[in-house]
């Protein structure tokens, strides 16, 4: 018995720099070996979680195709013929929409990342402009090639994306989802193509990416021994690895004789308000 041929359809890979970063080093300026090394320990999957809607799932059956996570992303894939594999199993309907709801699998994701909070929008990320979202303004997704990062242009009014599911198998399903992604296998342009126009697979599958940025935030120290507050002068990056070093000398307005015996720690990403568009993090010492 002979067994079935895959090959890749798309990739999608998504970097968040909180992960990435280190300290106030950008991933990009790290070294090789320290780059591989926060590649090694970072999992997307630890902050997102990206699930196939239920029409989705009927089509991966329809035309046989499969969907993996990996660190750093997922890949789709396609069964393909034995004797081409540029040829899918089952044809590949060029008007196909693959959906997938996007939620938060870490509560305090909007604490660390660089956007507004989602009260009133969704995240929307499409490689093409479908008729439901034609009066919507948003920026289609970027390939890996555009190194493109998150912003408020890939975020939607809360209403179009609820009722985008108005007419599907289930009307309430993405209520509850923080975004949608939608990959259609001919996209707005040739470059966001997921499959050739004559319905084959391309030789190297289109890859998306999605870079979200860390928040910066102004720090507030909360000497609890003598009841004082000192805040830095300006916004630090808030990072998972690395470490950002506070200068009792330079990052606060105001000379302090104290400041200079105390450590001052990184802080958490749970204790963060809002003042005047201003994020501000608490760290108690």
């Amino acid at each position: 018995m002979i067994a079935a041929q895959y090959k890749k359809l798309f990739l999608l890979k998504v970097y968040h720099s909180y992960y990435l970063n280190s300290g106030e080093v950008a991933f990009e300026d790290l070294e090789e070996d320290d780059r591989q090394t926060n590649l090694r320990k970072y999992n997307w999957q630890d902050f997102l979680r990206i699930t196939p809607t239920q029409a989705t799932l009927k089509n991966f059956k329809r035309f046989q195709l499969l969907y993996r996570f990996t660190n750093e992303g997922i890949i789709v894939f396609s069964r393909v013929m034995e004797e081409n594999v540029q040829e899918s199993f089952i044809s590949i309907e060029q008007d196909l929409v693959l959906s997938f709801l996007i939620s938060y699998k870490d509560p305090y994701f909007e604490n660390y990342t660089a956007m507004d909070p989602l009260s009133n929008g969704k995240i929307l990320l499409s490689n093409f402009i479908p008729e439901h979202f034609q009066e919507v303004d948003f920026e289609l997704m970027p390939t890996e090639s555009e190194n493109t990062v998150f912003s408020e242009a890939f975020v939607v009014p809360r209403e179009s994306v609820d009722t985008y599911f108005a007419e599907g198998v289930n009307p309430n399903e993405g209520n509850q989802a923080k975004g949608l992604l939608l990959v259609s296998m001919q996209g707005e342009n040739g470059n966001l193509n997921v499959t050739n126009v004559n319905g084959t697979l391309k030789v190297n599958p289109t890859v998306f990416k999605i870079n979200f940025d860390n928040r910066s935030t102004y720090w507030t120290y909360h000497q609890q021994a003598n009841n004082s507050s000192v805040t830095t002068n300006s916004p630090k990056p808030l990072s998972k690895n690395g470490f950002v070093q506070i200068q009792s000398d330079s990052d606060f307005d105001e000379p302090n004789d104290d400041l200079s015996e105390l450590q001052f720690p990184n802080p958490s990403v749970e204790r963060i308000r809002i003042d005047e568009n201003n994020y501000y993090s608490e760290i108690y010492i």
